[in-house]
Formats: C-alpha cells, sequence, structure tokens
C-alpha cells in the first residue's frame, strides 16, 4: 500500500523503473511522490550508505 497523505520516494537500482512508477501514480491521483533520480547506483556513488535490515554492509548489485 502506497501512502496518499505523505511524501513517498521510490527508488531501484538505476531510476529508470522507479521514474515509471512514479509516472503511474501521479497520473492516478499521488501528488506527493517523488523519484530518487539515478537510483541504488548513485546512493552509492555520493558515498550514502547501504545497510541491510538488521544494520550490516549492504551491496548494490
Amino acid at each position: 500500500e502506497v501512502p496518499t497523505d505523505r511524501d513517498v520516494a521510490v527508488i531501484c537500482r538505476s531510476g529508470g523503473r522507479s521514474a515509471q512508477v512514479v509516472g503511474y501514480l501521479l497520473s492516478n491521483g499521488w501528488g506527493q511522490v517523488r523519484n530518487a533520480d539515478g537510483g541504488m547506483r548513485q546512493w552509492v556513488a555520493v558515498g550514502k550508505p547501504v545497510v541491510t535490515g538488521d544494520g550490516q554492509p549492504g551491496q548494490v548489485i
């Protein structure tokens, strides 16, 4: 379920699929939706951390 009452960030590995999802959501009534441009690859490239659900170091594959 995607909330409609607050900001929603959509992210994938490179930003393409998440951009499609954002387009779909915007055309179907969501107004507070943003794409993470460049995806997780860009996230890692600018030095942001990647961790697993249990707090261990993660990786983007």
